[in-house]
């Protein structure tokens, strides 16, 4: 069984804590990373009156043509299969 346990090592207590359980043998202590702000900020895309990228459109599209189409044939298959109709 492991625990995951944060200290804050705003005091001179917290380091002492962490120094102590890193001396036990049974525990493995790592520092957490902290995220670095990104430099660039993100890019704004155009968007079509539904909200789609206009510069994935095309893309969007035709990737949802293509599962309809492949939906529509499993769809069918199946129907002929069972004879349901």
């Amino acid at each position: 069984m492991s625990y995951t346990i944060t200290i804050n090592s705003n005091s001179a207590q917290a380091e002492s804590l962490v120094q102590f359980l890193k001396s036990l043998d049974f525990v493995d202590v790592k520092k957490k990373r902290e995220a670095k702000a990104a430099t660039v900020a993100p890019k704004v895309l155009e968007e079509d009156e539904d909200g789609m990228p206009l510069a994935y459109k095309d893309f969007i599209l035709d990737l949802s043509k293509k599962t309809k189409k492949a939906a529509a044939k499993r769809f069918y298959e199946k129907v002929a299969n069972n004879n349901i109709l």
